[in-house]
């Protein structure tokens, strides 16, 4: 039916600007004034609302309801009966001259003049979430370029809010072309349209902030099914691929509007508003360098060194009952400087039931492990969070309660599940969490899947409500040039992208130090020992006892390793680099350091916290050229140790280590 040229309710019908399944947009006028109207044919509204009385009355109602700036406004609605005595219902809003957003995007755009664009459309939305309809602010559900509309002097107006309910607004542009408007719907939205809520149009408006950015859509996909299994399951094609200019800030802002779960993304229009002040865009961060030591046994030790060092200590609470004069120490202390990690992790295996320490953790299980199963529980989770809290409340630094992501312990790999699961402890953990107490989320992971899934990671912690990160990495032996190139990208793309400080934990002593060089706030690893995580670890019911003593040499940047009864074997290789001169083994013979245990950590941990100053000194590239100079001479050095002192040393990890990292930096 063809009704332009037609006076309706006092409307001149002057152009038809659209149509669709539901009925036909068109310009009208009356007195002087121009709107635009939308007519629904009663087929349509019967065949869609047969079964749902006054629904259209009820939507109509949330659009008398609404006001805004940057909203289209309202004016009227009637109905009317055709020239074949079918009902018709008409909508009049405001007209505004202008361009859609994806017309507009076809033009080159300065990024201040975009971010203006982007800060009123999320006004604009802010002032629909804020209109309450029954006890709820109202959803948009169909945020998108094409509804959308920008004029010359750059003001903003969003349009068919409240009428995606009613009409298909998805099925047509101002031509009536076909869109393809299910790249904006969220993962949730995809599973459940129904019960959704504002958090559904904050992930379109992130959608629609990355093609703003990039002149690009988030993910590839040829057919609709293939582009709805990657809004699920897939990562978004990092902003930074498009375009390089983003700022860090800016792209952090866009992963976390579009993270897959809802929890992750802005929560409020207002957040999302927030996170545009300009120290949020362009600020990066800048960290000192710092060695954190893995203290669990070392009571004298800690004693001794903090007498005459600051340090920085990641303790684990599970030792806190049968290293009761550490524990007490560092509670004297109020716990100042030291990173409390809650063992968690090694609750989600058998072994941890003959561990001491670990069962009389509060938050253990009374009867099996911490299953996904478990932690899917509701109430079981609380609990779990509750009694963990009440545990370590007593830091001022915590890790939130973790799992390992790799848990080879399922018949099925559960990674997928294990990643979001630690998303949601993170989430709900951080909320219990005093004002003013450091929260740290740990990253605790296999090596292949870090490789592998490097972005997917990334896409759900990078926006954790934290204060820093701590990874830690199975396997890492097994390190080759191209798996240590994709560790070393992820941990400085996870630092730049959140602008929080990262840790990496228990690594080698030449990784720790390449990662300081390129900017990572930290690393971690034990006194003299546990260089190397690995899950077997966290499977085992003791805690590792080790026969070797290490000692570390900064003349080839590694530990070198000798049996701890055999003194002799390190006094050899001690004399062959002329003894050490710090200030716990000045005055020593290689027999007195190296007999127990003690004088070997002292020296570790002193010579660790040398070794972060001396790359302190550095900047930029200044810095890796120090590291590249280190490696070399390192590598020098351990090729000419006699074998007759040491073996060959061109068999061990570290040797390796040094050679790939060599051909990196």
């Amino acid at each position: 039916m063809n009704i332009v040229g037609q006076v309706i309710n006092g409307y001149l019908f002057e152009e038809a600007l659209g149509s669709g399944s539901f009925g036909a947009v068109y310009r009208v006028s009356k007195e002087n004034n121009v709107y635009a109207a939308k007519v629904l044919s009663e087929t349509y509204i019967l065949d869609e609302f047969k079964n749902e009385q006054n629904r259209i009355t009820r939507e109509i109602d949330v659009l008398k309801n609404v006001k805004g700036e940057n909203l289209i406004k309202y004016q009227e609605d009637f109905y009317f009966k055709n020239e074949f005595g079918i009902m018709e219902y008409v909508i009049v809003m405001e007209y505004f001259h202008g361009k859609t957003l994806r017309s507009f995007l076809r033009n080159d755009v300065e990024l201040e003049t975009l971010i203006r664009i982007f800060v009123s459309v999320l006004y604009g939305v802010r002032d629909l979430h804020n209109t309450i309809i029954e006890n709820a602010g109202i959803i948009h559900r169909d945020l998108k370029p094409d509804n959308i509309m920008i004029d010359d002097n750059l003001n903003v107006k969003i349009i068919d809010y409240g009428l995606s309910k009613i009409i298909d607004f998805s099925s047509i542009t101002s031509t009536g072309t076909q869109i393809g408007s299910p790249l904006y719907m969220s993962p949730e939205q995809l599973k459940d349209s129904k019960h959704i809520d504002c958090r559904a149009d904050i992930y379109a408006l992130g959608i629609i902030l990355y093609e703003m950015l990039t002149k690009n859509v988030p993910y590839k996909a040829s057919t609709l099914p293939e582009l709805l299994m990657k809004i699920l399951n897939d990562p978004i094609i990092p902003p930074k691929q498009y375009n390089p200019t983003i700022s860090d800030g800016l792209e952090n802002i866009i992963f976390k509007a579009t993270a897959k779960e809802s929890f992750v993304r802005f929560q409020t229009v207002d957040e999302f508003i927030d996170a545009f002040d300009k120290k949020n865009i362009q600020e990066e961060l800048v960290t000192v360098g710092k060695y954190y030591a893995w203290v669990y046994r070392e009571k004298d030790v800690t004693e001794q060194f903090e007498k005459v060092n600051k340090a920085d200590i990641i303790y684990p609470i599970h030792v806190q009952n049968w290293m009761k004069k550490l524990h007490l120490h560092f509670a004297n202390n109020n716990f100042e400087n030291v990173i409390i990690d809650p063992s968690t992790q090694r609750l989600s295996y058998v072994a941890f039931g003959n561990t001491k320490g670990l069962v009389e953790l509060p938050y253990a299980p009374e009867k099996g492990v911490i299953s996904l199963e478990y932690l899917h529980n509701p109430q079981k989770r609380k609990e779990y969070i509750d009694n963990w809290y009440a545990t370590v409340s007593i830091g001022q630094k915590l890790i939130l309660p973790y799992h390992y992501i790799s848990n080879t312990d399922y018949p099925v790999e559960k990674v997928d599940d294990w990643i979001r699961m630690n998303i949601q402890l993170i989430d709900e953990s951080a909320r219990v969490v005093e004002e003013g107490k450091e929260k740290y989320a740990m990253i605790s992971i296999g090596l292949g899947h870090l490789v592998f899934q490097a972005d997917k990671i990334l896409s759900y912690f990078v926006h954790a409500k934290v204060d820093g990160f701590i990874v830690q990495v199975s396997d890492m032996k097994q390190l080759n040039e191209q798996s240590l190139g994709s560790y070393l990208e992820f941990m400085v793309n996870l630092q730049k992208y959140t602008s929080k400080p990262v840790i990496a934990l228990k690594v080698p002593i030449p990784l720790g130090l390449t990662l300081i060089a390129k900017g990572i706030h930290g690393f971690s690893l034990g006194l003299a020992s546990i260089d190397y995580f690995d899950e077997q670890y966290i499977k085992e019911e003791k805690d590792s006892f080790n026969l070797y003593s290490k000692f570390y040499f900064p003349q080839v940047l590694s530990f070198l390793t000798y049996p701890k009864k055999d003194t002799f074997a390190f006094e050899q290789i001690y004399n062959y680099f002329g003894g050490c001169n710090c200030k716990w083994c000045n005055g020593k013979t290689a027999i007195e350091i190296g007999t127990g245990d003690k004088g070997v950590q002292l020296h570790h941990w002193q010579m660790m916290i040398e070794e972060v100053d001396n790359f302190n000194q550095y900047e930029g590239e200044e810095r890796i050229a120090y590291l590249r100079e280190r490696i070399d001479v390192a590598l020098k050095n351990l090729d000419s140790i006699p074998k007759e002192i040491m073996g060959s040393q061109k068999n061990t990890d570290y040797y390796k280590l040094l050679k790939n990292l060599k051909r990196i930096v």
